[in-house]
């Protein structure tokens, strides 16, 4: 019964915070105990369990007496959180470049196609899942496992940025060919080209974000 539980508090919160990174649950949306119960088909306790655990990772916030909501998308955050990613991004494309380790060059081959096919087909969900995808590659071949540790955490909140900004398919085809361009200075091992390239990248995507979301 515990294990019952437990699992279903899991599929709660992904269902949940699924909703709210892609959209579907709205910045500012009330989070109501009785009517998410209602319309996942659950008791309230999986609700509670799982909303907590949304609160602790940011995506949730809480009202006092008023409940619960989803947690706006705010300017200053995504702006710090690009700027830490952008000298993460650096290092690990740096180390990639260095390290060149077994089946570097084949994964980035892959996700690079995976990416392609994704904006020939018009798909931003697929699109999402390839750029992330490229990027925890790096810091994967990093052989530096904290980058991935450190960069996992701004995820959700990234995304959640990237599902209105990628709405554009105009820019698809710029923002893969960033990608492609770090990826061939990585497998050539210039690992400064490589740095230089991935930190240009993340504050690009930072200035991007800015302009294109009208956000407080």
């Amino acid at each position: 019964m515990r294990i019952e539980k437990i699992d279903l508090i899991n599929q709660v919160y992904e269902t949940l915070k699924h909703n709210i990174i892609n959209g579907t649950l709205a910045a500012e949306t009330p989070l109501r105990q009785e009517e998410l119960s209602e319309s996942l088909g659950v008791s309230r306790q999986p609700i509670s369990h799982a909303l907590v655990l949304l609160e602790r990772e940011g995506l949730v916030t809480e009202l006092g007496r008023k409940g619960k909501m989803v947690t706006p998308v705010r300017a200053q955050h995504l702006s710090d959180l690009y700027q830490v990613r952008a000298e993460l991004d650096g290092l690990a494309a740096s180390l990639c470049a260095q390290n060149r380790t077994p089946g570097l060059e084949e994964t980035l081959e892959r996700v690079l196609e995976q990416g392609r096919r994704a904006i020939s087909e018009n798909s931003l969900e697929l699109l999402l899942l390839a750029d992330i995808e490229f990027h925890r590659a790096l810091y994967t071949h990093s052989g530096n496992p904290e980058i991935g540790r450190i960069a996992d955490s701004s995820w959700n909140h990234l995304v959640r940025a990237m599902h209105q900004v990628l709405n554009d398919a105009s820019i698809h085809q710029a923002v893969w060919s960033d990608h492609q361009q770090i990826a061939e200075a990585i497998l050539s091992g210039n690992s400064e080209q490589a740095r230089e390239l991935a930190r240009s990248h993340a504050n690009s995507s930072a200035e991007l974000t800015a302009k294109r979301l009208t956000i407080p």
